[in-house]
């Protein structure tokens, strides 16, 4: 009697699962649509199949009916629903519900108002839609430039490890024994003590100030009386004034009578009245011509005066000696003043630099490579540049040490310290900076001392020497900043002339 249970059972889950099945499908609507056709085409056709569904705004509204090659494009044939009424200037364009799924065309409809589409039109307007092919292409064409960027980053981290466990290991290593050396500490320390000593000697400055401050009250009260006194002295002493200036007018008044009998004496001598030989003086007085030929001899003397004392000349003799470079530098100048304001200075140098260095390159045979040469002529610079003098300052332009350049002086102490600074050119594109000060010892004897070339870093130039030995100071040549001291000897043209008269008399004497 089992299997007739059995069968019972399977003919009333049979029943239940048509039974089931007949619900569903009475409650899925009819997929059947009319006879309205149209058609689009697209540049890629992949995912989308015949049945595959045709929505406006996520509604069906038809099906795929046939996918064909026209041309270069895809052409996708719809079929629709008969009651729908689309407008010219609608959109078809190709969506996917998943990744690798299916695709589906959505039709966007025109807005009204607009003309209906007829059946068998086509859709003019697509929008290709994003395919998963297209996506794996350009992800398949991306991974190669993702591939060599994560080559170069496997790379990148190898040499950053081999750096860190090599020169930034040794590195840190050093920088710990630096510090465990005490670098650190020991400014610190130091730093500590002397914030302690500050703060002890405030305290002790407060202490100072807190005990002075008594004595500080009685000499303010001295100083009030002694401006107290003061004042009352100079009361005094204006009272005197006053009474002076009174006894003053007093003489003044007494004299007034001598001082008429003068007037009409020389008004007598004026108007030739008198006996002073009819008249002589007074004719004297009033003769334009004799004025005349007075004024013009005052005059011719006051410029000649006036000449000679413009014109004046310093000659001098001056040496530097470099303290790196160990070269010694002569100097031949002498300034000539035409005016008070305005001056001339022409020098003459002989030392290391010689004249204006040479720069030529050669290629070298066989090679890429290229030789270049500076070739320092061993001959004499010369300055000469025009000055004018503003008071205490003098600004001088023109030729220095056979380059253009200019410079300033100025004097202090009533002539006793001179501060020059000049600006002209060098080896190097930055300008040579020389500054000088001249500190007068005697009456025409200066000790100076300065920096030269103060804005170019120092640095030595290899001289070639060829098969002749030569001595050590000419095998290379120092330049940049470089320090020196000297002196120097001017004189006047007064002083001069004052030697010769002196040495020439004693001469003469001595024959």
């Amino acid at each position: 009697m089992r299997w007739v249970t059995r069968l019972t059972s399977g003919a009333v889950i049979f029943i239940i699962v048509g039974l089931i099945a007949l619900v569903i499908r009475s409650k899925v609507p009819k997929s059947e649509f009319g006879t309205f056709h149209i058609f689009a085409k697209f540049r890629d056709g992949s995912r989308l199949a015949v049945g595959s569904p045709v929505v406006i705004a996520g509604v069906r509204v038809g099906v795929i009916e046939k996918l064909t090659v026209d041309g270069s494009l895809a052409r996708v044939d719809m079929r629709l629903q008969d009651d729908l009424d689309l407008l010219v200037g609608s959109f078809a364009t190709r969506r996917a519900d998943s990744l690798f799924g299916d695709s589906y065309i959505e039709i966007i409809p025109a807005a009204p108002p607009g003309t209906s589409m007829r059946s068998d039109q086509q859709i003019d307007h697509v929008i290709e839609g994003g395919s998963t092919d297209a996506i794996l292409r350009d992800v398949a064409a991306a991974l190669p430039r993702i591939d060599n960027a994560l080559d170069i980053v496997h790379d990148a981290v190898i040499a950053s490890r081999t750096w860190v466990s090599g020169p930034l290991g040794d590195r840190l290593v050093r920088g710990d024994d630096w510090l465990a050396e005490g670098h650190i500490e020991t400014p610190l320390a130091a730093a500590d003590r002397a914030v302690v000593r500050i703060d002890e000697a405030t305290t002790r400055a407060a202490d100072v100030v807190a005990s002075a401050a008594p004595g500080v009250l009685d000499r303010l009260d001295r100083f009030n009386s002694a401006i107290v006194s003061t004042q009352a002295r100079m009361r005094d002493v204006r009272a005197g004034i006053v009474d002076t200036l009174r006894d003053t007018r007093t003489g003044l008044d007494r004299i007034d009578p001598q001082l008429e009998q003068a007037s009409d004496l020389m008004a007598a001598v004026n108007e030739g009245r008198g006996n002073d030989f009819k008249g002589t003086l007074g004719r004297l007085v009033n003769d334009p011509k004799l004025g005349d030929t007075l004024v013009d001899v005052t005059e011719s003397g006051r410029d000649a005066v006036a000449s000679f004392n413009r014109f004046r000349t310093w000659l001098g003799m001056r040496v530097e000696f470099d303290v790196f470079s160990r070269q010694a530098r002569f100097y031949a100048s002498a300034e000539i003043r035409a005016r008070n304001d305005k001056f001339y200075l022409i020098e003459l140098e002989r030392g290391p630099l010689g004249g204006l260095p040479s720069d030529q390159l050669s290629d070298v045979t066989g090679s890429a490579a290229y030789v270049r040469q500076q070739v320092t002529p061993d001959t004499v610079r010369f300055t000469a540049q025009y000055g004018k003098q503003l008071g205490r300052f003098s600004l001088r332009g023109g030729i220095k040490d056979s380059t253009v350049g200019a410079g300033v002086d100025a004097l202090m102490f009533e002539g006793r310290l001179k501060l020059s600074a000049d600006l002209f050119g060098a080896y190097e594109p930055t300008p040579r900076l020389k500054l000088a000060g001249a500190l007068a010892v005697f009456r025409s004897l200066y000790v100076l001392a300065g920096v030269d070339d103060a804005l170019n870093a120092p640095g030595y130039l290899a001289i070639r020497t060829g098969n002749t030995s030569v001595p050590k100071s000419f095998d290379q040549l120092r330049h940049g900043r470089d320090y020196f001291f000297g002196a120097t000897l001017a004189m006047s043209d007064v002083d001069i002339t004052t030697l010769l008269r002196i040495y020439g008399a004693l001469l003469i004497g001595l024959r």
